[in-house]
C-alpha cells in the first residue's frame, strides 16, 4: 500500500474495544495526579515490526496521560496487523485509532521543536547519551516546546542516519549483560519517568511571554546541511566523510537549542560561506582594497 503523507493504519479497530473515559496521568507511588503537559509530547516510533508492539506502546501511553502516538513506515499492516494490535491495546483502542502513520522521519518530525532519540547501543555518535531519568526532568520542564521520543525498529535500533535528526539523545540503564528492551516497554519507561518528572514542572517553568519561539527540527537540520555543504566547499570538512564533524556540531547546537532568531543568524552564516567560496572572496578583496565597508 503506498503511503501518503498522513494516514492512520489501525482507525478501523472495533468501536466496542473503545474505552469509556478518558485516562488519568496517576503517580503510582503516591496515587495522585501528575500536572503533565501531554499534548506536547509525540512518541515516534520508526519502522516497528511487530503490531504487538504497536499496540503495547499505545497501551503504555495511555496509562501514563500521552496520546500522541506516531508511526513511520510499519512493516507490519493488513487485518491480522490490526487485530495483533487491538488484542495488545486492549482499553486504548482510541489512541491507537488515533496514531498517524507516516512515510518518514523527517515528515513525523515536521511540527516539532525538540527531537529525542533513544538509544542502548555505544559508538562515536552516541557518546553524548543520557540517562532517561536525568533527563526526564528537563524535558518535563521545557515549557512551550514540542517535543518528539523516537524509538527505533525492534532489531537494530536507530541508525546513524536517524540521529542525525536528534537534537538529544537518551538511555535507558540496564544490566550490563542484556542491554537491549523490548520496545513497548522502552516506550512505557520514558513515558512513566516524563510523567513523574512531569508533577513539579509547572513550578519550573519560566513564563510563558518570555520563552522565545524554538526553531523547529525541519528547519534545523535543512539548515545543517547547507552549512555541511558550504563548509565541504571552504575545505574544512572532508568530502568523503563530512558527518563525523557535523554530528559534533549538531550536539553543540542541541544542547542550547536554536530559537528562530539563532535559527537565521546560522542560515546566514552558511549562505556566506558558501558566497565566499563561490568567488565572493574576490569582491570582498577588491571592496578592502578600495577601502570600502563590506556591509
Amino acid at each position: 500500500m503506498p503511503y501518503n503523507r498522513t494516514r492512520r493504519l489501525f482507525e478501523h479497530a472495533p468501536s466496542r474495544l473503545l474505552p469509556r473515559t478518558r485516562s488519568r496521568a496517576i503517580d503510582v507511588r503516591n496515587g495522585i495526579d501528575v500536572a503533565v503537559d501531554a499534548s506536547r509530547i509525540a512518541f515516534v516510533l520508526f519502522k516497528p515490526q511487530s503490531a504487538g508492539n504497536i499496540g503495547a506502546a499505545a497501551r503504555a501511553l495511555m496509562n501514563m496521560g500521552f496520546a500522541d502516538l506516531r508511526l513511520i513506515a510499519p512493516e507490519a499492516d493488513g487485518k491480522r496487523a490490526r487485530r495483533d494490535a487491538a488484542i495488545m491495546a486492549v482499553h486504548a483502542q482510541d489512541l491507537l485509532a488515533g496514531a498517524r502513520t507516516y512515510p518518514d522521519l523527517a515528515a513525523a518530525l515536521d511540527d516539532r521543536t525538540l527531537t529525542v532519540g533513544t538509544t542502548c547501543r555505544a559508538g562515536p555518535y552516541r557518546s553524548g547519551a543520557l540517562k532517561l531519568h536525568d533527563t526526564a526532568a528537563e524535558l518535563a520542564a521545557l515549557r512551550g516546546e514540542r517535543v518528539a521520543v523516537i524509538f527505533g525498529p525492534e532489531d537494530r535500533g536507530l541508525t546513524n542516519n536517524e540521529l542525525k535528526l536528534c537534537q538529544r539523545l537518551i538511555r535507558i540503564p540496564t544490566a550490563s549483560g542484556y542491554s537491549s528492551i523490548n520496545l513497548a516497554q522502552a516506550v512505557m519507561l520514558v513515558a512513566y519517568e516524563l510523567m513523574i518528572a512531569g508533577g513539579g514542572a509547572g513550578r519550573r517553568d519560566a513564563a510563558p511571554d518570555r520563552i522565545p519561539k524554538r526553531a523547529e527540527t525541519t528547519a534545523i537540520d535543512a539548515m545543517f546541511e547547507r552549512l555541511a555543504r558550504a563548509l565541504t566547499a571552504i575545505g574544512f570538512l572532508p568530502e568523503d566523510n563530512p558527518d563525523h564533524i557535523m554530528f559534533t556540531l549538531r550536539a553543540i547546537v542541541a544542547r542550547s537549542g536554536l530559537d528562530t532568531r539563532e535559527l537565521d543568524i546560522f542560515n546566514g552564516i552558511a549562505r556566506q560561506i558558501g558566497w565566499f567560496a563561490g568567488g565572493g572572496h574576490e569582491k570582498i578583496a577588491a571592496k578592502r582594497r578600495a577601502g570600502r565597508r563590506l556591509r
